[in-house]
């Protein structure tokens, strides 16, 4: 963990990837990632999740586990 300050921008990168932001914000964000090191790694840390949440079982196929 480092001490430095997270972009703002940060919180949009998973609504990015699963298709969730209007065409401005995307314009923005896109924008952004071009001057911005520290969200695009996040951008490429995150992609491979929409792919995985796809491969997740669906709700209801797994039995209720009560501890």
């Amino acid at each position: 963990m480092t001490d430095e300050v997270p972009c703002t921008y940060t919180t949009a990168i998973a609504a990015l990837l699963l298709g969730a932001l209007g065409p401005r914000e995307r314009q923005d964000l896109e924008a952004h990632l071009r001057q911005c090191p520290t969200c695009l790694g996040e951008l490429v840390f995150l992609a491979p999740l929409p792919g995985l949440l796809y491969r997740a079982a669906p709700p209801g196929s797994c039995p209720r586990w009560d501890p």
